[in-house]
C-alpha cells in the first residue's frame, strides 16, 4: 500500500510540476507577444518621424540625410514608371 501511496504523490508531483511549466511557458509567451507588440509600435513611430524629416529635409541639400533623401525620391520615380507601365499594359489588353 505504501509502494501506491508513493507512486500517487509521485505523479501529483509530477502533475503540479508540468501545470506550473504550462503556465510558465503561456505567462512568457504573453510577455513575448507584449514586447513584440511594443516593438511594432516603435517601429511605427521611427516610420512617422522618417517621414515627417523626409518632407522638412526634401529640398535642403545641405542635409545632413540628403543622400538618403534622394535615394526615397529615386525609388518614389521608379515606383511612378512601374505603376505607368502596367497603365500602359492594361490599356493594350483592352
Amino acid at each position: 500500500m505504501a509502494f501506491l501511496n508513493n507512486l500517487g504523490k509521485k505523479l501529483s508531483d509530477a502533475a503540479g510540476t508540468a501545470t506550473e511549466k504550462a503556465k510558465d511557458f503561456a505567462e512568457t509567451t504573453k510577455l513575448n507577444s507584449a514586447i513584440s507588440s511594443e516593438e511594432k509600435q516603435i517601429n511605427q513611430y521611427y516610420i512617422e518621424i522618417g517621414k515627417l524629416i523626409f518632407e522638412q529635409e526634401r529640398n535642403n541639400p545641405d542635409s545632413p540625410v540628403a543622400d538618403l533623401i534622394g535615394k526615397i525620391i529615386d525609388s518614389l520615380q521608379n515606383i511612378d514608371d512601374l505603376k505607368r507601365k502596367i497603365e500602359e499594359i492594361k490599356l493594350d489588353n483592352n
